[in-house]
């Protein structure tokens, strides 16, 4: 039996409209074009970040332009592989990289997160948006921009936090930020499969 052609340009266009909306909403965050990211959520979205945990597209955008301008500007590298779709619905995911310069102490260092991104996207009058946002963490690592240099760290307190992002709770601890530890992440494996368990029922529907 030969492929249905038309069925396959659907497929096809669906995801490259789905993998060019996970880079646009991180490059506008990164970019500080807050209309455009915005643009890229459906008004109920639920987003669940290091630093953040609520409902609403505008709420989200909003809540990101005050931590960055508190903060800084961290960077964003994401690589959409992974989607599926079912009408209307569809998921998305993600390896990426979260990359940022910042003083610990007084030592410079560079930090990186690795991580995965995973959204659910509703099609809402013939266009793509995000309903969800996650960040399901792997590994982080930190380092001095100066080899010479040592960072100034707590081991204990270190110990104290996620082994999939330890770093990036100790050095956002050291700005004063409290990062919840029972985000998604490698290191629960359990918990991680409960959740994408979850979001195939979702996509079929069932929920």
């Amino acid at each position: 039996m030969q492929p249905d052609t038309n069925k396959r340009l659907t497929a096809m266009l669906d995801r490259e409209e789905l993998y060019d909306l996970a880079r646009r909403e991180r490059f506008a965050r990164d970019q500080r074009r807050f209309e455009v990211m915005r643009d890229c959520f459906h008004d109920d979205a639920y987003v669940r970040t290091s630093w953040y945990d609520g409902h609403g597209g505008d709420a989200y955008v909003e809540a990101t332009r005050k931590f960055m301008e508190k903060v800084g500007n961290g960077k964003h590298w994401v690589f959409p592989a992974f989607a599926q779709v079912k009408g209307d619905r569809a998921t998305i995911e993600s390896p990426a990289m979260i990359f940022n310069r910042a003083t610990l102490g007084d030592v410079q260092i560079d930090f990186h997160v690795f991580c995965r991104y995973f959204s659910r996207a509703v099609r809402q009058d013939g266009t793509w948006k995000l309903s969800s946002f996650e960040v399901l963490f792997e590994r982080d690592i930190l380092r001095p921009v100066n080899p010479a240099e040592i960072p100034p760290i707590d081991w204990d307190k270190l110990r104290a936090f996620r082994p999939s992002y330890c770093f990036l709770s100790y050095l956002q601890a050291s700005r004063g930020i409290d990062v919840n530890q029972n985000l998604l992440g490698d290191d629960r494996p359990d918990e991680l499969a409960a959740f994408h368990e979850g979001e195939v029922e979702w996509l079929e529907g069932l929920t």
